[in-house]
């Protein structure tokens, strides 16, 4: 088991596992194999017409039952779900900004395999550079003897033609227990570690050494930021979960007008002994 960091200690500490730790779909011993999507938003981004390129889309094996990968097919259906839409989203058009290279609805995780791909043509010409434009598609069902996970049931494909350069050199005032406390950063840096993809020096109210890597990971999908599934503080196994910024802005955070600030919140999980601890960050370029 990885280290488990204390919040009152800046220490590892020896602690129990308990079947609390464990999330149902991560059970290999027993039960249906569980299918999801690798992950719930995949992000196409170009930023200049580079003609029509594939990209692929995993289906995976999350959960393998008995400990075995599958000795037959497993056939997956799937959607196109537009009514996951969030408010102010604008769908993704096929034969426009995309279209399928094979027949769309089903895919097949072959005997033994641990995933399938859906592979999308992306028409990088038609990606606007103002604003993204989305595609969700939906697990329905799977072959006997398979479950769908449940939050693995849906992806969101991002296409992207804004470039972000958030990177950079910034003042950081980290807040959490419902603002009450605080600490200030002046020494945040911001580096660019993927397309559109940022991480910081610090996390929480940790000093930056604290981890390695350092700090968390965040994409920039024109102007409004996600944090990445399955992120872990560097060298622990706390998780680093994205939350809404606000009720009405679904999105982990926002990036000012002018580009040079921005804003996330996030919760780090589990962090013992402290409540309302949604972190929630104002970065500031110096």
């Amino acid at each position: 088991m990885k280290k488990i960091l204390s919040l009152l200690i800046i220490a590892a500490a020896t602690i129990s596992c308990t079947d609390d730790d464990i999330r149902t779909e991560q059970d290999f011993s027993n039960g249906p194999k569980v299918i999801g999507f690798g992950a719930s938003l995949e992000t196409m981004a170009y930023f200049s017409d580079l003609g029509p390129i594939e990209r692929n889309v995993q289906v995976s094996v999350i959960g393998n039952g008995n400990g075995q990968y599958s000795d037959s097919p497993i056939l997956v259906s799937y959607v196109e779900a537009p009514e996951e839409a969030l408010a102010g989203e604008r769908l993704a058009v096929e034969g426009l900004e995309y279209d399928y290279v094979d027949t769309f609805g089903t895919a097949t995780i072959e005997p033994g395999a641990s995933f399938v791909s859906i592979p999308i043509t992306v028409h990088t010409a038609a990606l606007s550079p103002t604003e993204k434009t989305v595609l969700y598609l939906k697990l329905t069902t799977v072959s006997e003897g398979s479950t769908i996970g449940e939050q693995y049931q849906i992806v969101k494909i991002a296409f992207v033609g804004c470039l972000s350069t958030l990177q950079g050199n910034y003042t950081a005032v980290i807040s959490w227990n419902n603002g009450t406390s605080s600490v200030t950063r002046t020494d945040e840096v911001v580096t660019q570690v993927g397309v559109n993809t940022f991480r910081t020096r610090y996390v929480a109210n940790y000093p930056a050494a604290t981890f390695s890597p350092q700090g968390y990971e965040f994409i920039d999908i024109c102007d409004e930021l996600t944090l990445p599934d399955n992120q872990n503080l560097g060298g622990f196994s706390n998780d680093v979960l994205g939350v809404p910024f606000t009720s009405s802005v679904p999105y982990h955070g926002l990036v000012a007008p002018d580009g040079n600030s921005f804003q996330t919140a996030y919760d780090v999980v589990p962090y013992p002994g402290l409540n309302n601890r949604v972190f929630r960050t104002t970065y500031t370029r110096n």
